[in-house]
């Protein structure tokens, strides 16, 4: 605004507003109320800006300065909070897949996650996922998607953890057949893990496990709750290696290319088989 009222522009502006007066002095009285008006229209605006320059900002540059941090801090506290916002939405969002589960089980502390990335040298599909210790994650805690058990988690760092598998052989899960209630050991095999399944073995010689019946955790084992959905049976084999029967038992899900997913960091019962186990060692 200063540096307006300094320019050049403003010089000519003013000498033509002297000329009109002049000659507003000279014409009749028709001409000169045509001239007033048109003085007054150009010299109202003038006003308007000498105003403005004589009302401008006196605040001292240290003062603008000090203002213009300020400001800056506090824009990017609200970008902070619009990003906490939008994370919270998100994680709201992967609960809300896992609201069935929930709500059959109240008891679950449920934390959604992500893949990260999957490890391409291991046969068995490991992966880890973007929750850590920082999210109350722990070694051994299952992981689980919407439609069922998913494997569970072998590693953990602050703010990732890895997760094994139920195509893994280090897996161990013990199971049940909900319809005939033969129960068994479920464990990955190098024979079917590509095909996205998984085998339950130690069956009884009288089963009577059928392609088609559900599979589920017994929870006995104190790492995994009782009732989770491993998979639909596939087919029911013969080892002759072992002289015994086992399931191919199929997840619910692609284990290969499964993303959301959630663990389960506490459930009713959690550890107490293990617990007594060691009781009973010592």
């Amino acid at each position: 605004m200063k540096d307006f009222l300094k320019s050049n522009s403003l010089k000519i502006f003013l000498s033509t507003v002297f000329v009109v007066i002049v000659l507003s002095v000279f014409t009749n009285s028709i001409h000169s109320n045509m001239v007033s008006s048109t003085l007054n229209g150009i010299t109202y605006p003038l006003s308007k800006v000498t105003a403005a320059a004589t009302n401008d900002d006196d605040r001292s540059i240290d003062e603008i300065r000090a203002e213009n941090e300020k400001l800056k801090k506090e824009n990017a506290e609200l970008r902070n909070q619009l990003v906490n916002y939008y994370d919270t939405l998100t994680e709201n969002a992967r609960l809300w897949k896992f609201y069935d589960l929930k709500k059959e089980n109240p008891q679950y502390a449920m934390v959604p996650a992500t893949v990260l990335r999957r490890d391409s040298n291991d046969e068995f599909y490991s992966f880890t996922l973007d929750k850590g210790s920082t999210s109350d994650i722990s070694v051994n805690d299952p992981v689980v998607s919407q439609n069922g058990l998913i494997g569970w988690v072998s590693e953990v760092d602050l703010s990732t953890c890895k997760v094994v598998t139920l195509l893994s052989p280090q897996t161990s899960v013990g199971a049940i057949d909900n319809r005939t209630h033969d129960t068994g050991v479920v464990s990955g095999s190098a024979k079917y893990c590509d095909k996205n399944c998984t085998t339950m073995s130690k069956l009884n010689a009288d089963h009577k496990v059928k392609k088609g019946d559900i599979i589920t955790t017994t929870g006995i084992s104190g790492l995994y709750p009782k009732g989770l959905i491993i998979g639909e049976v596939e087919d029911v084999c013969y080892d002759t290696y072992n002289s015994s029967y086992y399931a191919v038992v199929r997840p619910y899900d692609n284990i290969k290319e499964i993303t959301e997913l959630a663990i389960i960091t506490d459930y009713t019962g959690q550890g107490e088989v293990l617990i007594n186990s060691k009781t009973e060692k010592d």
